[in-house]
């Protein structure tokens, strides 16, 4: 009998183990499946961010395509305005020295003054040197004016 009950004892405890054996891989295997829908949903994701991330790089290169264009035009407009703008300018004086006086670099004063230096000493400089050796002007302000009307003489 009592080998019976050994036997009964044992029989159930093994019973238990197996349901509690089969329980927990049951719980197992469900989250396995819930970590592969997961997976799958992530990955299907990451493919529409990967889609998005190419619509975006074309998006971005149009633009900056047009911000070219764009700043191409804007440039051209802009040189030509400022080409207009030295010819209207360079016909209203008659020197780079005019440009000066009208823009208050030079006084009409110290232009008289190298004038009459020039004449005394028959210097053979231009005007607009002596008005710089005279340290009336600086030379990059002369530089400068030469450059924004370059069809207007030193004189």
């Amino acid at each position: 009998m009592e080998i019976v009950l050994g036997a009964v004892v044992g029989f159930v405890l093994l019973v238990v183990v197996l349901v509690a054996n089969q329980r927990s891989s049951a719980a197992h295997e469900e989250r396995m499946r819930a970590l592969h829908a997961r997976r799958r949903a992530l990955a299907v994701d990451l493919r529409k961010v990967h889609e998005n991330i190419q619509q975006l790089k074309v998006v971005e290169y149009e633009l900056g395509r047009r911000l070219a264009e764009a700043d191409k035009r804007a440039s051209q407009a802009m040189e030509v305005r400022k080409q207009r703008d030295a010819r209207q300018q360079a016909s209203q004086f008659g020197s780079i020295l005019d440009a000066l006086v009208h823009e208050r670099l030079l006084t009409a004063e110290q232009l008289a003054k190298a004038r009459s230096y020039r004449d005394q000493t028959r210097s053979q400089y231009p005007l607009s040197e002596i008005v710089t050796m005279l340290d009336y002007v600086k030379p990059d302000v002369v530089q400068r004016m030469r450059l924004r009307y370059p069809k207007l003489s030193d004189e």
